[in-house]
């Protein structure tokens, strides 16, 4: 169909639509002058019920004060109790009747008529009065001389009251005929504006239909817009998960290979080393942690700007936070020269309710800083307590900084000049971050400095005293022996780097590994062997860490129920969250060191059930651990496997022995000495008591054989142990 047709149905669809609303309206007004008709008559009704209800209270009161007054007088001639208690309650009623020529409706209508306002007042003073005598049966009946001047005062009433209620009538009757000609004059003229508001409305239909189309274009245009904007909104939410997505992969793939790089050098500082290479094994690992650390700020600014920081308060201990400060800054403030002083005012409280990992962020920021700006003098920290907030004031002797700097200094990448940025170094986000973090807390961070005078940083943190924190109670002994127990762990990880170092890592503590690169990988080999733990990797070819481990809570039996740590570059929130939702049971975020990974691991240890067979108690474990402690790693195992392949030709030299005491002496002291530097006790002990049985030369050959059977029974027990270990 043409355009031109489509317009001429259009037309005929607006006219006839415009007649409907015509005709609706027409029906729609005379419905309503209808309805004011009826309700001028139901206000007429009413107007007359109430003037009604007005005559015949004042009636009903008038009635009520005859009846009283012939109860009076009955009472006073008869003098009986029962005609003064019946003239008593006929004052009561009298009283109660009061009300209805005192409500509001009687008050508006009678108000302008000096016979009302003086009648009520006459009444209410006869009332009062009687209240006071008081009038009740004893006084009716007894006291004759107050009963003749209660009639007399009632006396004086009487026309009042009847004159009251004729005038009330004749308002009533007044009244009425106004308000009927009041009606029929609104009638009329509601009808004559009925018919105008018919014109007026089908004048402003007429209009708001040429004004249809107008808005319909102009809807059109606003759906368009509308459209655009969601469009934007699309690309704004899909710019934002990108850029989310973005910093997520940033932070795994930048991550990862510090994992690696940073695992690498902590492996190589721990060997033999000349100082030269020493020196600079130690610049290339602080390279490594400054590169870590502007990482760090980053995704910081990033979490801060997604609303990602969290703060946790805890129980702390502000002396003990300002030690661990010492500890780490004083190497740096040493290297330059410069004289650490951080102090602890007296007042400060020895709990207070903080989280101490961003408490640390930011003094360890502002402290690092007045150390890099300060090239002599000295650097401070001064801890102090006010009724509202802890006080930590950082002071240096450094350069200072005129306004201008100071106005530029918490701006994100800003160092105040770009000369401090060329000498320094540094991303410029640290004191940004520290201050968002302190007004995370409640607080703020100002400063104060002049060029070439120092500079004193302040944070005011509203950190509430509170009760000290719980001890965690002393791990029992076979806790303690889990602490040696060799593990069998799954680790899943696709890099190359971090393969190797966590497979040095865990040699050199003792624990089993097998290694995957992938999730898939992972689930088959879980499937297939039992392990103690699994070291889940996030993000991996073919299925990632989540897949893998919704695939193993499914697995059958006690498979499903393997303990999972996810060991991941990404360090985001939300990632941690996802990693638990998907079924682990633990988050460690890349790099992570030594001792956090050796940490982790005896923890899971303990937390593993003994195992029921054989017991350990022919083993010092003490021996294990110095000797993993002294030596390589690749040196431990084959101390063992040395002595256990030696075991079957002991036995054999024993057994061979018979009761020759000098061969027994000599096979029996040269098994003490090996089994003692092993840590094998049960064979050091049952060799002992071989070698002396044989020294003494007064032993019989029963006791002898004897000694020889339990130390061959303590080397196979001790054989089966090292096999236990993994180090047969």
């Amino acid at each position: 169909m043409s355009a031109a047709a489509t317009v001429p149905r259009r037309q005929r669809r607006l006219r006839l639509l415009l007649a409907s609303m015509g005709v609706l309206l027409v029906m729609a007004f005379g419905a309503v002058g209808l309805l004011q008709s009826r309700q001028f008559e139901l206000l007429n009704t009413t107007s007359r019920y109430q003037g009604d209800y007005l005559v015949w209270s004042l009636f009903q009161f008038e009635v009520e004060y005859l009846k009283l007054r012939l109860a009076l007088t009955q009472a006073r001639q008869d003098r009986s109790p029962e005609a003064a208690e019946q003239a008593a309650q006929r004052y009561e009623i009298f009283v109660s009747r009061l009300s209805l020529i005192e409500g509001e409706y009687a008050a508006k209508v009678l108000s302008a008529n000096p016979d009302y306002q003086r009648t009520l007042e006459r009444t209410k003073a006869f009332v009062q009065w009687a209240d006071a005598l008081p009038l009740n049966a004893a006084l009716i009946q007894q006291q004759a001389p107050s009963m003749q001047q209660l009639l007399d005062r009632m006396d004086g009433l009487a026309d009042a009251i009847r004159e009251l209620s004729l005038t009330a009538s004749h308002h009533v009757a007044n009244q009425v005929s106004g308000r009927h000609e009041m009606v029929r004059s609104q009638s009329s003229l509601s009808l004559w504006l009925t018919a105008l508001q018919c014109l007026l409305s089908l004048g402003v239909a007429l209009i708001v239909i040429r004004q249809f189309r107008s808005l319909d274009r102009h809807g059109r245009e606003q759906e368009a817009l509308a459209e655009t904007l969601r469009q934007a909104r699309q690309e704004a939410e899909a710019g934002s998960r990108a850029k989310s997505i973005f910093l997520a992969n940033m932070s795994h793939e930048l991550r990862t290979p510090m994992h690696g790089l940073m695992g690498m050098l902590s492996l190589l500082q721990d060997g033999q080393l000349q100082p030269a290479q020493r020196e600079q094994l130690q610049a290339a690992h602080e390279s490594a942690r400054h590169l870590l650390a502007i990482l760090n700020d980053v995704l910081d600014v990033s979490k801060m700007e997604a609303g990602g920081i969290t703060i946790q308060p805890e129980a702390m201990q502000p002396a003990r936070l300002v030690q661990e400060l010492e500890e780490l800054l004083w190497p740096q403030a040493s290297a330059k020269g410069l004289d650490l002083s951080l102090r602890l005012d007296a007042e400060v409280p020895a709990w207070v309710s903080a989280d101490p990992t961003r408490l640390r962020q930011i003094l360890l920021n502002l402290l690092s800083n007045a150390i890099k700006f300060s090239e002599r003098g000295r650097v401070g920290l001064r801890v102090s307590s006010t009724a509202e907030a802890l006080v930590f004031e950082v002071s240096d002797t450094g350069l200072g900084m005129d306004a201008a700097t100071q106005a530029k200094l918490f701006q994100r990448f800003s160092q105040g000049d770009q000369t401090r940025s060329r000498r320094f170094g540094g991303t410029g986000l640290g004191l940004e971050i520290s201050r968002n973090l302190a007004r995370a807390m409640g607080g703020d961070i100002e400063v104060r400095s002049e060029p070439g005078r120092g500079s004193v940083f302040t944070a005011r943190l509203p950190l509430p005293p509170c009760p000290a924190a719980a001890e965690a109670p002393a791990p029992p002994p076979a806790a303690m022996a889990a602490l040696a127990r060799r593990l069998r762990i799954l680790v899943a990880e696709d890099h190359l780097t971090n393969r190797s170092f966590l497979e040095a890592v865990l040699e050199r503590l003792g624990h089993a590994a097998v290694f995957c690169e992938n999730g898939f990988d992972a689930l088959q080999q879980l499937k297939a062997a039992d392990f103690d733990l699994v070291l889940m990797d996030l993000h991996m070819p073919m299925m990632d860490g989540y897949q893998a481990a919704r695939a193993m809570r499914e697995l059958p039996g006690s498979k499903s129920r393997t303990r999972i740590i996810a060991l991941s570059a990404d360090a985001f929130e939300e990632s941690r969250e996802r990693a638990l939702q998907a079924g682990m049971d633990g988050f460690l975020a890349k790099p992570v060191g030594i001792a956090a990974l050796a940490a982790l691991l005896d923890e899971e240890a303990r937390a593993l059930p003994t195992a029921p067979a054989l017991p350990d108690t022919g083993f010092d474990d003490s021996v294990l651990l110095e000797l993993r402690r002294s030596l390589p790693p690749t040196k431990i195992a084959p101390l063992y496997q040395t002595f256990v392949r030696g075991v079957p030709a002991s036995l054999q030299r024993l057994q061979a022995a018979g009761a020759d005491v000098a061969l027994l002496r000599a096979e029996a002291h040269a098994l003490k000495g090996a089994s003692a530097s092993l840590g094998l006790i049960s064979v050091t002990a049952a060799a002992r008591e071989l070698e002396l049985l044989a020294k003494s030369g007064s032993a019989d050959a029963s006791a002898l054989q004897r000694a020889v059977q339990a130390l061959l029974s303590a080397m196979q027990r001790s054989a089966e142990l090292c096999a236990r270990r993994g180090l047969g």
